[in-house]
């Protein structure tokens, strides 16, 4: 199964009100392109559609939160992990942590950073989303670190 993945970023009129619908790599890597051109107010949210909700808002039960710039990009995610299906709080984490990694933002309202491990190449952020967008659970493709719940 593939699932649709709904991105929560500004461009144009849209004010990150209204997901986009991302469902193949092409659109995957226009919305990349499109990111790494445009700095955003605040990260950008992604979840899939397909997967379950909670609670009167439908809460996605599992979700990202990406930002980029300079061909670096870094992931928070939200949900269950894959292994145990527990309820849990991940950043990416660098195997080898670049020394001209650019600061990106889990938070930019309060300036939470995400942890200098947790930049990695853009190529690899591709390739973990779209990893999720074949499985739905968290991306096996690049490695995690705990983080914490409070972003």
């Amino acid at each position: 199964m593939s699932y649709t993945l709904d991105f929560w970023y500004y461009h144009g009129d849209n004010r990150a009100d209204e997901p986009e619908p991302v469902r193949t790599e092409a659109e995957l890597d226009r919305v990349l392109t499109y990111l790494v051109d445009h700095a955003q107010p605040h990260p950008t949210q992604i979840a899939a559609q397909e997967l379950p909700k909670f609670g009167l808002l439908e809460i996605p039960d599992r979700m990202f939160k990406l930002d980029v710039d300079n061909g670096f990009g870094a992931l928070h995610y939200v949900g269950p992990d894959g292994d145990t299906d527990e309820f849990g709080y991940w950043v990416t984490q660098a195997t080898e942590p670049a020394e001209d990694a650019p600061t990106l933002y889990v938070d930019r309202d309060n300036k939470t950073e995400f942890p200098r491990d947790a930049v990695i190449p853009l190529d690899q952020v591709r390739a973990a989303l779209l990893e999720f967008q074949r499985t739905g659970s968290r991306p096996t493709c690049v490695r995690w670190q705990v983080t914490d719940a409070t972003y």
